[in-house]
């Protein structure tokens, strides 16, 4: 059953959908992209330093080039066609891209309809070039995953300013449109890396519809949205380095406690060690980086300092913590 673990990735596209248009909303494109950049490079520069010293040292790893990792540095690789320090930062060039597509809706005009448009409208596009044209998703990547984002939006904008009709119906066609694409394209993603029995496409397709309804559940439920933990907020903010670092530490500390203990205690451990490191690159790369840098891009792009208002009906730190779990898929609030 692990193998649907792959859905946390539509889970945080979801996400991301809901808290990136709730951060652009009303604001000026230069402070989007500091607060973005700001967001996700000092911790992803720490991750990237880290995983490849460690795929450098540790035997059974194979080391990249120091020029693949500066291009690494710039999470621009997959656009270049360099290999990944880590595998799992292919979501952040998802993420770019998304957010490009919401620095120009910012430049038009954010506006209840045109979300609403966008979202009702882009899978007639996106379904017929993710499933006729894989060498075109292959390099724009956000084109597979855009109904996921669209429907966050829409979650978004009932949050904001309640449901209608219209908005139920654009989140009934994203949904579906997620839900064709990843029937077809996440069972073969995970059948080409798991073992034993055949992915099930009726549970891929339930699982996108179930990651929608959480996201929906969240934030339109009031009991729900009204959530307030501190716990939340502080394990939200290790969800982003934990995202970056956990694969090659997490496989060298299963290497090495493997050989001592049985698979529950030696996993259990693993997981600990991940949140650990997690933990030191966010105190040291990202607490202390992040507000300055924050600061330096706002008065280099001329963008008046702001701060995004939590989204109406959630209080700050249940905010803070949906927005910061969202950094899981290289979003974030």
């Amino acid at each position: 059953m692990t193998r649907y673990g792959y859905l946390g990735v539509h889970l945080f596209f979801v996400i991301s959908g809901f808290v990136i248009l709730s951060s652009a909303w009303g604001r000026p494109v230069g402070s989007f992209a500091a607060s973005r950049v700001s967001r996700l490079y000092p911790a992803f520069w720490a991750a990237v330093l880290l995983t490849a010293t460690l795929r450098y040292l540790w035997p059974s790893f194979e080391a990249r080039s120091p020029g693949e990792v500066l291009v690494n540095l710039t999470m621009l690789q997959d656009l270049f066609g360099v290999p990944r320090v880590d595998g799992v930062y292919w979501t952040l060039w998802v993420e770019l891209q998304f957010y490009l597509l919401i620095a120009v809706f910012m430049r038009a005009g954010i506006t209840t309809k045109r979300v609403l448009a966008v979202a009702a409208t882009a899978p007639a596009f996106t379904v017929p070039a993710t499933l006729v044209f894989p060498d075109l998703i292959r390099t724009f990547t956000v084109i597979e995953w855009l109904p996921l984002f669209c429907a966050g939006m829409v979650v978004y904008l009932m949050h904001r300013g309640g449901s209608s009709r219209l908005a139920w119906l654009a989140l009934a066609i994203d949904v579906a449109a997620a839900a064709l694409t990843s029937v077809v394209n996440t069972t073969s993603a995970i059948d080409q890396v798991a073992s034993g029995a055949r992915t099930s496409s009726a549970v891929v397709a339930c699982g996108v519809v179930l990651c929608v309804a959480l996201v929906a559940g969240a934030t339109l439920v009031p009991r729900v949205a009204r959530v307030d933990s501190r716990f939340l907020t502080r394990a939200g903010l290790l969800t982003y380095p934990l995202y970056l670092t956990h694969e090659y530490t997490g496989w060298a500390s299963i290497e090495v406690l493997a050989t001592h203990l049985r698979p529950i205690p030696a996993l259990v451990l693993s997981v600990g060690v991940c949140l650990v490191v997690a933990g030191l690159v966010h105190l040291i790369a990202e607490r202390s980086v992040q507000k300055p840098m924050r600061r330096y891009l706002e008065r280099t792009l001329g963008a008046p300092r702001t701060s995004a208002a939590p989204a109406p009906g959630l209080r700050r730190d249940a905010y803070q913590a949906a927005s910061v779990a969202g950094a899981s898929a290289g979003c974030g609030g």
